[in-house]
């Protein structure tokens, strides 16, 4: 397999308007664990083609912000690790009840030449709802 699209769902007990803001590159700092991103232009944005890296288990990813909406609740990502596998990342959420919303991730990467087809093991049905669930568990225990 080359290519890999897998998408999840979870409930947050926050309104979309507050919970987007959980899914931008600074705001991922209060509920992942290790989430430190790097600004090579010395300072964080959320605009358009602002570049950030993570490191997580000894892997480099440089990401670049497409559209971070505010307005809308949406967050979009190009994402790059070297020597792995490349492609997108939307968030979007949506008012569900008062005070609550559902959160939509999906993730579309593409296998770099070179790189390890057990990298999509994440990503595949069971393990990616495996990670929504611990998403989801991590942000409520930070809020």
């Amino acid at each position: 397999m080359t290519r890999s699209i897998a998408s999840g769902r979870f409930r947050l007990s926050l309104p979309a308007r507050e919970a987007i803001w959980l899914f931008t590159p600074e705001g991922e700092r209060s509920w992942v664990p290790g989430w430190s991103p790097t600004y090579p232009a010395g300072r964080p944005s959320e605009t358009p083609g602002t570049v950030f890296t993570t490191t997580a288990d000894g892997s480099k990813t440089i990401w670049v912000v497409h559209a971070i909406d505010t307005d809308r609740y949406t967050a979009e990502y190009a994402r790059v690790t070297p020597g792995c596998h490349a492609g997108t990342v939307r968030i979007s959420c949506a008012d569900t009840s008062a005070g609550r919303c559902v959160v939509s991730v999906t993730y579309d990467l593409t296998l770099l030449p070179g790189g390890d087809p057990k990298a999509f093991d994440a990503y595949r049905d069971a393990s990616f709802e495996g990670m929504m669930s611990r998403w989801s568990e991590a942000i409520r225990s930070s809020l």
